[in-house]
């Protein structure tokens, strides 16, 4: 499993993205090792945000659609927050309030990832790796 983060996402979908090729050329790899990619409704309701000011709507919505429809098939894994998890997240930009930089939606990711025990993220955002945790960049 690898955790997927809104960056990778982004550059997928947006065409004129200045990390698409990078993202592309990663994405063949995971697909080609069969790799399961994991995200969390934070996750992706930052991305649908994104997109939808980003692009048309039209291709914010296949885009969208064709994650959905991954998660639904079972190819990809779309886990949705408890309040627990909300709450612990929420402790860990306590501890980490030093970093302001860091969104919320990152510490829901970091914490998720924890809980699974997944330390690759399929992203370029280098908060992942500020915070200590042991966390590995993709690309």
């Amino acid at each position: 499993m690898i955790f997927v983060d809104t960056w990778a996402w982004v550059a997928l979908a947006d065409r004129s993205d200045a990390y698409l090729r990078q993202a592309e050329a990663q994405h063949q790899r995971f697909v080609a090792a069969r790799r399961q990619y994991v995200m969390t409704d934070y996750v992706l309701g930052e991305t649908i945000t994104y997109l939808y000011n980003a692009l048309a709507a039209a291709h914010a919505e296949a885009f969208i659609t064709s994650v959905l429809a991954a998660a639904d098939s079972g190819t990809h894994r779309l886990i949705h927050l408890s309040p627990q998890q909300f709450r612990r997240a929420w402790q860990m930009r306590q501890t980490y309030h030093d970093k302001p930089g860091i969104s919320f939606v990152d510490f829901t990711s970091m914490l998720l990832m924890q809980e699974l025990g997944i330390t690759e993220v399929f992203t370029g955002d280098r908060h992942f790796e500020q915070v200590g945790l042991g966390f590995q960049l993709r690309p």
